[in-house]
């Protein structure tokens, strides 16, 4: 047999599933990509809430006339920075994606595709916040010493604040690498999946 017959056996009536299949295939992946959807949803008003009340709170401070010398304290301004430049490059990835899968829920092919592509974007997210992880180190160092030149922490409360940063850093950094490492197989599944619809 050749492998024509074989691609030929392996695509006949016989070795398809009924249309009654398919609609649950589809359905149960459809509900996958929903759940991801609003995990994702979740975790970024989570993240921008917490940051709108970092923000504004800063800004209230130096507007009610708080001590704040954006030259001795602009790491403070970084460290700010560099989670809203994330969450919105999530974002625009996030609406990205749904903008090319509009079509999920139309077969299971549409949805499966859908999957692989937020699977890739949740491992681009991973390698993203990583790296976001690494350049926070020297950044929050930065911080620390700062508020301690400027006098707004004492030698023992910057090094108990050092650590705990170090801590947290360290913590959300192996919770991102432990999530990215079970992406993997996963993207393999679906890609293998994927094909067969191709």
């Amino acid at each position: 047999m050749s492998t024509d017959d074989l691609d030929r056996a392996w695509r006949s009536p016989a070795n398809r599933p009924t249309p009654e299949a398919s609609a649950r295939e589809c359905a149960a992946f459809v509900q996958r990509l929903q759940r991801e959807h609003r995990s994702f949803r979740f975790w970024v008003i989570r993240a921008f809430s917490l940051l709108a009340v970092i923000t504004v709170g800063l800004g209230a401070f130096v507007a009610d006339g708080g001590a704040f010398d954006v030259s001795r304290e602009w790491a403070v301004l970084l460290l700010l920075a560099l989670p809203w430049v994330a969450a919105i490059l999530f974002v625009r990835r996030q609406l990205r994606h749904r903008r090319a899968h509009s079509d999920y829920a139309q077969s299971v092919a549409h949805s499966v595709r859908a999957l692989l592509d937020a699977n890739r974007a949740a491992q681009l997210r991973a390698r993203l916040l990583l790296g976001l992880f690494a350049f926070m180190v020297p950044v929050v160092a930065a911080c620390v010493w700062q508020l301690q030149q400027v006098g707004k922490v004492r030698p023992h409360e910057a090094e108990s604040l050092a650590i705990f940063m170090a801590v947290v850093v360290g913590l959300s950094a192996l919770g991102v690498y432990w999530r990215s490492r079970r992406l993997l197989p996963e993207e393999k599944r679906l890609a293998e999946l994927a094909a067969e619809f191709a």
